[in-house]
């Protein structure tokens, strides 16, 4: 009986394609992000794309792309809705991909009770999320406004301090950060010029301090002011 013995190159080949079979089946539900980084400065054309993944997207992927969307369209009771529908699909699935969906839809759901006015209980997900994610602008940056935003100052400053050590973050989240901070200080006149300033920063489409919450923030900084 002949036994073929493979060559350095054939098991080369063979373990880079598996491994691109890995990775294609990993990424596949997430297409329709990558689509909407190209179009990241088109609101229009983000939500199209959105939109598109939920209906064509047949997995908890489409669900969280849908849950962005209604997120970007103020719509947070819907939103909602589509998160909480997420989890309970992925909440008892295992591996690596699960997992990731998971934290995301935490994340949303984190970021919806803050748009909301409830932070307390954002603040009791995001450091859950901040634990399992260290060192992650976003996460920290959502900690940081909510301890503001329930006059938790001391404890905001800290964890703005670890948001400003690391490396390329987003200068809309430092300055929207900032301006909590100083608002919950009482310095309304520099909260509401840290606001613009972060507003005319926004240059892409994420859920990560809208424009509308900003404008609407503003408002409601100015009528105290």
């Amino acid at each position: 009986m002949n036994v073929i013995e493979p060559t350095p190159l054939s098991f080369t080949v063979g373990l880079v394609m598996v491994l691109f079979i890995a990775l294609f089946r990993f990424h596949f539900p997430f297409r329709y992000q990558y689509i909407c980084i190209l179009f990241r400065r088109s609101p229009y054309w983000v939500k199209r794309i959105l939109n598109r993944s939920y209906h064509k997207n047949r997995s908890s992927v489409g669900l969280l792309d849908r849950a962005t969307k209604e997120i970007l369209d103020e719509r947070y009771d819907e939103a909602e809705k589509y998160v909480l529908e997420g989890v309970q699909k992925v909440i008892q699935l295992r591996g690596l991909r699960n997992r990731l969906i998971r934290t995301l839809f935490y994340n949303h759901l984190s970021w919806i009770l803050y748009y909301r006015g409830q932070y307390k209980e954002s603040l009791e997900i995001s450091i859950r999320l901040y634990e399992k994610v260290p060192s992650t602008p976003n996460i920290l940056a959502l900690i940081s406004c909510n301890f503001a935003r329930i006059g938790e100052i001391g404890q905001a400053i800290e964890v703005m301090a670890k948001l400003s050590a690391i490396k390329r973050v987003n200068p809309i989240v430092l300055l929207s950060c900032e301006a909590e901070i100083e608002a919950a200080k009482g310095n309304i006149q520099k909260a509401v010029q840290l606001l613009h300033q972060a507003k005319g920063r926004k240059s892409h489409t994420s859920i990560y301090f809208i424009l509308p919450e900003i404008d609407k923030r503003i408002g409601q900084l100015k009528k105290t002011a």
